[in-house]
């Protein structure tokens, strides 16, 4: 049985070694999501995590509007979330809350309707919501990918140095419809959009 007791010396353990290995020690990153019994300060304090994180928007506001959110929409909608809480999954409050830096999120896009099968339009509309059945991201171009990218951008450099750390949702999740790689639409410019923004 996993408990919390069982999960931070499992945690000190793997530290021990990385700092044997002749690194300084081990940067822990939690991904905040289906955070259960704990508050999420007492968690982030009981398993020693050095910052936190998200995975995905929707993780913590569901999409607004079904079948199809807007892009902009559901990015400003996670911002004010990470300044203001009032969502879930770690994000009841706002991040600056938490006892250790937040590492703001920008997801590429949201549309997990491939791994809904052959299922009819009729039949996904009548679902509305229970993964993967739930409303798609629309309006993800690169352009306002961009534009997200420096919202995140001005978040980091609000926090110190050390901080400054942005997560991008994702390398290759195409059956979720949220990947970076080129494709045969947009090619390179999705990686070209965050070139231009940290570099």
């Amino acid at each position: 049985m996993i408990t919390r007791l069982s999960s931070r010396f499992a945690l000190d353990r793997f530290r021990e070694k990385v700092k044997a290995a002749g690194f300084p020690d081990l940067h822990l990153n939690g991904v905040l999501w289906g955070l259960k019994g704990a508050t999420r300060n007492q968690l982030i304090e009981q398993l020693n995590v050095n910052s936190t994180t998200s995975y995905v928007w929707i993780h913590h506001n569901a999409l607004p509007v079904f079948p199809k959110s807007d892009y902009t929409q559901a990015a400003n909608q996670y911002f004010n979330t990470v300044n203001n809480g009032g969502a879930s999954n770690g994000l009841e409050t706002a991040a600056s809350t938490m006892p250790v830096p937040y590492h703001p999120n920008v997801t590429m896009g949201w549309d997990a309707s491939p791994r809904c099968g052959n299922v009819t339009a009729q039949y996904w509309m009548s679902q509305q919501g229970p993964y993967p059945f739930g409303a798609v991201l629309v309006n993800n171009t690169p352009y306002n990918f961009k534009k997200v990218l420096v919202k995140a951008k001005e978040y980091v450099l609000g926090k110190p140095e050390a901080g400054r750390i942005v997560v991008l949702n994702a390398w290759n999740e195409w059956g979720e419809g949220s990947y970076l790689e080129p494709d045969k639409v947009n090619g390179t410019k999705y990686l070209e959009a965050i070139k231009e923004v940290f570099n």
